[in-house]
């Protein structure tokens, strides 16, 4: 306040392009808290490691939901997501038809198929073992001026492996504003949570 008691006008922003650090922080943090609280009811009792792990996975994926599918950060943390669960499921699936079987008795012995050399493939091999993983996508090669510090910043951002570095300081900068978005949101529940 100046000496009259009016407030002094606020100084104009040094990056007038961005919007204020406040509103790009709080527009997604109803859905952050939608998503976070909802994964937390489907949180189970069980061993603390495990709730750990599974609090911290729900988070990701709630931060990832909440961002949707426009930054390749929360496309890569669901497709993470999505094959945990799919993985998930087929071991669970394995496990009920392993108790199936265990309750119906023993199968009788399967016929299993000989493999000739006249097999679609060039040595009698399968078509699964045909068919090798593919690794992840190699890191870009570092453009002429790009920071050495680049590559430790591909990866700590989720699917920033092929990006360049432009790309890579954008979806960086996002991240790390949802990853503070989250952050409050948590210490906000632990703050509600220790007043009671």
């Amino acid at each position: 306040m100046d000496a009259k008691g009016a407030p002094l006008p606020t100084p104009p922003s040094p990056n007038p392009s961005s919007g204020s650090a406040s509103g790009a922080i709080d527009a997604p943090k109803p859905m952050l808290a939608f998503h976070f609280l909802r994964a937390l009811s489907r949180v189970h009792a069980g061993p603390a490691r495990r709730r750990t792990r599974t609090i911290s996975r729900a988070a990701y994926s709630s931060m990832a939901r909440a961002a949707g599918p426009r930054r390749a950060w929360s496309r890569a943390l669901l497709r993470q997501a999505q094959a945990r669960r799919s993985t998930t499921l087929a071991s669970r699936r394995a496990a009920v038809l392993v108790r199936r079987r265990v309750a119906a008795g023993p199968a009788p012995p399967l016929a299993l198929p000989r493999l000739t050399g006249r097999s679609s493939g060039s040595s009698g091999e399968t078509s699964a073992a045909r068919a090798p993983l593919l690794p992840p996508p190699p890191p870009a090669p570092r453009q002429a001026g790009e920071p050495a510090r680049s590559d430790a910043l591909r990866r700590l951002v989720p699917g920033g492996a092929g990006m360049e570095y432009c790309s890579l300081l954008e979806e960086t900068a996002d991240y790390v504003r949802c990853l503070r978005a989250q952050v409050q949101l948590m210490q906000g529940l632990a703050d509600l949570f220790s007043c009671q």
